[in-house]
């Protein structure tokens, strides 16, 4: 079942994101079961919200190439929602 990821980072501004994700993006999209990406200014800090085919894909990415790069601790709060329907152009 495809599934919406929220990761929000307490304190991550715009800058920072934007020095991590030229190394990321092009690996992201050749991700098995990766649809779309988005990033985005929170009160908090910053987050990123992504739609995966399945969980358990978004994690193994997320664990092996996202998270060395964010802090430990509470900044980092991961959200996923069952989707009902997922309509791709």
């Amino acid at each position: 079942m495809a599934v919406h990821v929220t990761i929000a980072v307490t304190g991550l501004d715009e800058a920072a994101y934007d020095q991590m994700v030229p190394a990321l993006h092009p690996l992201l999209k050749r991700q098995p079961g990766f649809i779309i990406h988005v990033g985005y200014p929170t009160p908090a800090g910053f987050a990123v919200g992504e739609v995966w085919d399945s969980k358990e894909q978004h994690e193994a990415w997320f664990n092996a190439n996202v998270a060395p790069n964010l802090p430990s601790g509470d900044a980092v709060s991961v959200e996923y929602i069952d989707l009902h329907a997922v309509l791709q152009p």
